[in-house]
């Protein structure tokens, strides 16, 4: 154990993303999040889709995801303490300080790169922060919210559409884009928030046999069936909103064809789906191990393509 904590921080840190923030694992949705606001926005406005914006939206989704990560070490320490002393900051790889100086570099890193690409998507950035330092004090109720943990989900879940807000504003400011259309621009933010809630659902789904004291997941407490119908809700309507949001974009022609893509993609995938998860319930409730794999692959998949496909064509904007 001494031998961990005398480790050059940068070692332990590496360490620490290996196990609490794996980069390979959340690099490339977070580059398909960030290139899919990036060229939503740029078919909004019909611009070219601004490379900078990409690569700086990308490093700053993945900082705030990594912050994130952090303020869940905070607010987690007791429980972790107590139910998974193996967990990174129990243990001793790394301490909260050092946690909390890596989100404070991250945070100026974010504010560089914002400056130099759009400096008109300062105020998207506040309000993002803003919303994380709420978050990060679980609005001031931590007790009521933990009671409620519909609510809790509801609420964080914000940060989602937030995130791709500013990442749209980067790509707005970077071409100077003007105003953008609030009707399609709100139909991406609550498909974005829809999309959210895929994920967080799909990831604390587990097999009776995985579930493990202290920790909480969604099939823990509603049941393993009523979570995974949940969960297909969430799915549907995610699809259902990026349809609406494709058809949004431009008008005429190019609304029918946003909208064919989305459905030609999204569309077959459901099918596929439903045909491999239709027995998920039944093989989860006989399984001698986790088996929630399948339901995690699932849920990946339908964020790629439905960002892929939503958002993604845009780059194609004025390329011609």
């Amino acid at each position: 154990m001494t031998g961990v904590i005398r480790s050059p921080l940068a070692l332990r840190l590496w360490q620490y993303q290996r196990e609490r923030f794996p980069l390979l694992k959340h690099g490339p949705l977070i580059l398909v999040f960030s290139g899919a606001a990036v060229g939503y926005g740029a078919a909004l406005q019909a611009r070219a889709a601004s490379v900078l914006a990409l690569l700086a939206g990308s490093v700053v989704a993945l900082l705030l995801f990594l912050q994130m990560r952090i303020a869940d070490e905070f607010k987690d320490l007791d429980d972790d303490r107590r139910w998974r002393p193996y967990r990174a900051v129990p243990r001793g790889l790394v301490s909260l300080r050092e946690l909390a100086g890596v989100g404070v570099v991250a945070a100026a890193v974010q504010l560089a790169l914002v400056l130099a690409i759009a400096p008109t998507a300062l105020g998207a950035l506040a309000v993002l922060w803003g919303y994380l330092l709420l978050m990060c004090a679980e609005f001031g109720c931590r007790r009521w919210l933990k009671a409620h943990l519909v609510v809790y989900v509801l609420s964080h879940m914000v940060i989602v559409p937030l995130l791709a807000l500013l990442l749209i504003g980067l790509q707005s400011g970077a071409v100077q884009g003007g105003a953008l259309p609030p009707v399609p621009l709100l139909l991406y933010l609550i498909t974005a928030y829809l999309a959210g809630l895929v994920i967080e659902l799909g990831r604390k789904i587990r097999a009776p046999i995985a579930e493990e004291p202290g920790v909480e997941t969604w099939s823990a407490l509603w049941g393993l069936r009523p979570a995974l119908t949940l969960w297909w809700c969430c799915l549907l309507a995610s699809g259902g909103a990026a349809l609406l949001a494709a058809m949004a974009v431009g008008g005429g022609v190019m609304e029918i064809q946003a909208g064919a893509l989305v459905a030609l993609v999204l569309v077959p995938l459901l099918v596929v789906l439903w045909l491999r998860l239709r027995r998920l319930p039944a093989l989860l409730e006989g399984a001698a191990e986790g088996g929630a794999e399948p339901l995690a692959l699932a849920t990946a998949l339908w964020i790629l393509a439905l960002y892929l496909s939503l958002g993604w064509p845009g780059w194609l904007v004025g390329r011609g």
